[in-house]
């Protein structure tokens, strides 16, 4: 890359000292420690195994010292924290974080449990798994562009979180009450579709709507700031809470109907991480039928989590303000004669 001056000289230990290295790697730690502790305990170590609880502990420990290394600014400043706490006193901020977060857990969590049912109830391949993915891919997809279009015109930015935690929930709700090896593939498709609407509605117009609302350039920056934090920390929790839930309540729904059949705990194992198990390579049907149902019953709560995202984004539309951003569209015309 060619060389460029940027300013004055300032000392890399200074330019560190700036970024908040204390708060970033705790910002690392804290939800990695998370992760680990939900998705290790059980299938790894036991739930009250010296393990699980040393990880459990250290995670709680880092996560008070974190809060109050932010709220506090120690070894930083609070225009440097990483964390930028001011911003919590705007409450018309708040319900767009939240709802984003939602938006992003529910997007991840749809994206990644959808084609695990269609590989176990189905067997079909990563290609074919895909393919039925497209229904919610492409409607997120389209719903993103056309609210990106058409809320500059509107400007009542509350009525898109009220719509897509309606969506979401319904289309949710109908998959975790229906999913199972029977249900036809053309609903499974559109309720995802559904989903995608919902979710196409909040993923990615807060940052637009928080630029308008904040007059102040920093504040601008640190809105994006928690925007991102807010997403990117939805796909970390419901993934952890999510893998927790699949290896935790589908090992034992695997236990109750098949464990009687000379399967050890690893064989139940191996059948929840994919096809190579001896339970799928059984020339019984009947178990495999019944392998198949409860491994169906745990991707269907899954599905639980997408609902709470859902409702959570609901709630935070009706409590925003019910106010016509001005996206500044008139701006630039020339004056008629």
């Amino acid at each position: 890359m060619p060389s460029k001056y940027l300013g004055p000289d300032i000392p890399v230990w200074s330019r560190i000292a700036r970024m908040d290295p204390i708060g970033i790697t705790m910002n690392i730690a804290v939800p990695a420690l998370f992760s680990i502790a939900l998705e290790f305990s059980g299938p790894v170590w036991d739930w009250g195994s010296g393990a699980s609880i040393a990880v459990w502990v250290v995670f709680g420990v880092l996560l008070i010292g974190w809060i109050v290394q932010q709220y506090w600014c120690m070894g930083t400043t609070p225009d440097q924290r990483a964390i930028p706490l001011h911003l919590f006193r705007r409450l018309d901020l708040v319900p767009l974080w939240i709802a984003s977060g939602c938006a992003g857990a529910s997007y991840a969590g749809t994206l990644y449990y959808t084609p695990l049912f269609f590989a176990f109830a189905r067997g079909h391949s990563a290609l074919q798994q895909t393919v039925r993915l497209l229904p919610f891919v492409i409607l997120f997809i389209a719903v993103v562009l056309l609210v990106g279009a058409l809320l500059p015109l509107f400007g009542r930015y509350n009525l898109i979180y009220i719509i897509a935690g309606l969506a979401t929930v319904a289309g949710a709700g109908a998959m975790a009450a229906t999913l199972s090896p029977d249900v036809p593939e053309s609903q499974v498709m559109g309720l995802e579709a559904l989903i995608g609407v919902g979710l196409g509605c909040s993923y990615q117009h807060g940052v637009g709507i928080s630029n308008v609302i904040n007059k102040d350039p920093r504040d601008k920056v640190d809105s994006v700031v928690m925007f991102n934090l807010a997403q990117m920390g939805g796909i970390t929790v419901i993934f952890s809470i999510a893998g927790s839930i699949f290896q935790n309540v589908g090992f034992h729904l695997l236990k109750e109907v098949i464990g009687g059949n000379g399967y050890s705990e690893d064989d139940l194992r191996q059948a929840l991480a994919g096809v190579s198990s001896t339970v799928w390579g059984s020339d019984d049907p009947d178990v495999l039928a019944r392998g198949v149902q409860a491994v169906s019953e745990a991707l269907a709560r899954e599905y639980y989590l997408i609902v709470a995202g859902g409702a959570l984004c609901f709630v935070c539309g009706l409590v925003m303000k019910w106010e016509k951003l001005d996206y500044g569209r008139g701006r630039g015309k020339k004056p008629e004669a």
